[in-house]
């Protein structure tokens, strides 16, 4: 699996740019600013439907352009596909618009055409992951899954639907006047209850059997990265079971228990959305003991672990995509870390001098110059 072909129109820094892309290792060197991220970001937001540096479009399309263009032509063991994907910015005043997915060159769904090429993305502000709020872990497992299961990226949408109709439903029913037993006995609410846990149920479990997937994997990671060190990966659920149906019925007995405080408060307090992705060691999580560069590590073992799942469900190495990512590595770790990466994997990797990569990786690689927008051709 790899990214054969490149076209930005109009994204951050390019105005224009064709880049042809090597099978193995790629090392984009170029001063800060030069715009090697804004490649990494253009190939994550059209092979997962999102970027770590925007919430909104018009800061991906360039200064003073109305549309952006991402295009990539993805090479796979089994076929070839074209992906691309239109971003507006829209004029002050006028109303904002969708973006425009096209497969193939025809029109799609955002949902066909996410997770045709799998990628495992390391940005500078990934190494804060683990020490962020609950809400990034749960993104992040939400889309690791969701790069294979297109039933899980719809069930989240729907979920979230259902908490902020439910939130309003119980911010209403509080306002109402009346008791909390009720409130409580409201048809809308029993009608969004059931909603609320049986997605709950399936996302949960989802969420529960990858972490339990990846452990393996995680723990070799860790243990390379740390001369033979452990941390236990869990999923911090409100509820436990061995099925979808199990866990929804805990979250019934949950909502049953919860729910005159969830009234009072007009929030849902059950639910999938409360969840924790956890990392730990020694019985300690770990934001309550690591260094920076433990904390690097552990988002590292994680990003490895995550591509050895994907490897498993596609049958394919994804496309790595590492912005930065060496140059806060002691040496040791450095070379853990490409002693990791798979042989047969396409590797896209910046850095703002080539003596900053390693030289193992460097020997392997197709070197590219990135100034102002403009990427030369590939030299070893």
């Amino acid at each position: 699996m790899r990214v054969r072909h490149l076209a930005l129109e109009e994204f951050r820094s390019y105005d224009r740019a064709e880049i042809v892309l090597a099978p193995g290792i790629t090392a984009f060197v170029g001063a800060n600013g030069a715009g090697k991220t804004n490649l990494l970001e253009a190939i994550h937001l059209a092979a997962r439907g999102d970027s770590a540096r925007a919430r909104d479009d018009a800061e991906i399309v360039r200064w003073g352009a109305a549309v952006g263009r991402v295009r990539m032509e993805v090479e796979r063991v089994e076929d070839e596909r074209r992906v691309e994907v239109l971003l507006f910015a829209p004029a002050a005043g006028e109303r904002r618009r969708p973006r425009r997915w096209l497969l193939d060159g025809a029109g799609r769904r955002a949902d066909d055409a996410i997770g045709e090429v799998k990628v495992i993305a390391f940005f500078p502000e990934d190494v804060a992951l683990l020490a962020e709020a609950p809400a990034a872990r749960r993104r992040y497992l939400d889309a690791m899954i969701g790069q294979v299961d297109r039933r899980h990226r719809a069930d989240t949408r729907e979920h979230q639907r259902v908490l902020e109709q439910r939130n309003a439903l119980l911010r209403a029913l509080r306002e109402s006047g009346k008791t909390a037993g009720e409130a409580r006995r409201s048809v809308e609410l029993a009608f969004w209850n059931e909603s609320l846990c049986a997605l709950g149920g399936a996302i949960a479990e989802r969420r529960a059997l990858a972490v339990r997937e990846i452990g393996p994997a995680f723990a070799r990671a860790i243990a390379a990265f740390t001369d033979g060190g452990t941390l236990e990966l869990a999923y911090a659920s409100q509820v436990d079971g061995a099925s979808a149906e199990e866990r929804s019925a805990g979250y019934r007995r949950l909502v049953e228990e919860k729910g005159e405080r969830e009234i009072w408060q007009g929030t849902t307090l059950v639910g999938p959305h409360r969840e924790d992705l956890a990392i730990s060691g020694g019985g300690r999580p770990l934001p309550a003991f690591a260094s920076r560069g433990e904390h690097r590590s552990a988002v590292l073992s994680l990003k490895l672990a995550e591509a050895d799942w994907l490897r498993e469900r596609s049958g394919e190495a994804p496309v790595f995509l590492l912005d930065d990512v060496l140059s806060e590595l002691d040496p040791r770790r450095r070379e853990a870390l490409v002693g990791a990466l798979p042989a047969d994997a396409q590797v896209l990797v910046t850095a703002v001098l080539p003596a900053g990569l390693p030289a193992a990786l460097l020997a392997r690689a197709e070197v590219r110059e990135v100034t102002a927008g403009h990427v030369t051709a590939g030299r070893p």
